[in-house]
């Protein structure tokens, strides 16, 4: 389904479980960067190997940011326009364009 904001039209609109998981992602990311340049002797695969266990240790608090990146931006709504900011509610997109008139 192709969103857009209600205030400016725009199609750069965020959606509350996308937020979520792209900040889960970039969290897991961090941790795993983090456990590969720890370990600075040695051939790439151990730096590749170190980033990998670093991963699941790091999902406790990637997880908190992402419910934290819902509450805080989000603050109950669905969907966050990018370009304005504005934040609604997909069933008032939806409903938006069932309006007679």
């Amino acid at each position: 389904m192709n969103r857009q904001c209600l205030i400016c039209d725009s199609s750069a609109v965020l959606t509350r479980d996308a937020a979520k998981g792209l900040t889960l992602l970039a969290g897991l990311l961090d941790g795993a960067i983090k456990g590969a340049r720890r370990h600075h002797e040695g051939s790439c695969h151990a730096a590749l190997l170190s980033g990998l266990a670093a991963v699941a240790p790091a999902y406790p608090e990637a997880r908190k940011a992402a419910e934290d990146v819902v509450r805080f931006h989000f603050t109950g709504f669905d969907c966050l326009c990018l370009r304005c900011g504005a934040l609604f509610d997909e069933t008032t997109e939806s409903n938006e364009g069932l309006s007679p008139g």
